[in-house]
């Protein structure tokens, strides 16, 4: 029987199985680099995608290799809010269609660490951003993860690490809008145009220029009794934008996770 739950767990392997290699970037909240190093995240499914293997491998510039291995199927991991990871029981996977993905916790709690990765593909290559906030919500760190799938003929991120100065998405934008509530209900497409200058960061937000055309937008702070998104822009090579955003209530409760895949307007430079 098809039900939200396995339409969610078969989208995400649908997109994101086989041998991903990159680069992961962690930066401290001024975005100072912290650490970097290669890496590879590879997914094996058996025939009907019900049981997966992830090894994870991240490879130091001093010949340092950690491994990591997860074990994980449909029955014992994919549940009605989203489908649960080994390495984290609060944590909760959603896929859209177009393979864009997110892991996030449904409920914060004050007294815990507070995780986020956000996904953007575009057919071989994919980039996610994570986030991290302490128990006091304070941010600890952020990431950014430049990945391609199959021949080195499909890298096309650059090599470069450090964060950008402070630039602008220029132009009007139009295109489609998917949205995942946390019950796995999926909202109808929505046709969307948008413009930056409408979607400035207020108060609390701040903006993370990463390489390769990529923002991060996310609180300075988490803070108690109020509402926040964490949101990701990707302006890709072809001219395509993504964004992807998660929104929290006041009581720090996942309310929506929303997509959009956009191209410029006709006539605009």
């Amino acid at each position: 029987m098809i039900t939200r739950s396995s339409t969610n767990w078969n989208l995400f392997w649908q997109h994101h199985l086989g041998c991903w290699r990159g680069q992961w970037t962690r930066y401290s909240k001024t975005g100072k680099i912290q650490e970097t190093f290669k890496s590879t995240r590879s997914f094996f499914a058996n025939s009907d995608c019900s049981e997966i293997a992830q090894i994870n491998q991240q490879k130091y510039a001093n010949g340092e290799i950690n491994t990591m291995r997860w074990s994980y199927s449909i029955d014992d991991h994919s549940r009605h809010d989203g489908f649960a990871h080994p390495a984290s029981t609060a944590m909760r996977g959603f896929a859209f269609e177009n393979g864009a993905a997110a892991w996030l916790i449904p409920q914060l709690q004050d007294s815990q660490y507070q995780p986020f990765e956000l996904f953007l593909m575009q057919k071989d290559i994919r980039h996610s951003v994570g986030v991290l906030y302490g128990e006091n919500g304070q941010l600890l760190h952020t990431a950014s993860v430049r990945e391609y799938r199959g021949d080195s003929a499909n890298n096309n991120w650059s090599v470069d690490i450090n964060q950008l100065n402070p630039w602008t998405i220029d132009g009007e934008w139009q295109g489609e809008k998917l949205q995942i509530n946390p019950n796995l209900v999926r909202e109808p497409i929505q046709t969307i145009q948008w413009k930056w200058n409408e979607d400035e960061p207020k108060g609390n937000q701040t903006n993370h220029f990463f390489p390769d055309n990529i923002i991060l937008r996310c609180p300075k702070k988490v803070l108690q009794g109020r509402p926040f998104s964490i949101t990701i822009y990707w302006q890709t090579k072809n001219n395509q934008l993504q964004i992807m955003r998660s929104d929290y209530n006041q009581i720090h409760q996942l309310i929506a996770i929303s997509q959009k895949t956009m191209h410029r307007v006709a006539n605009q430079s």
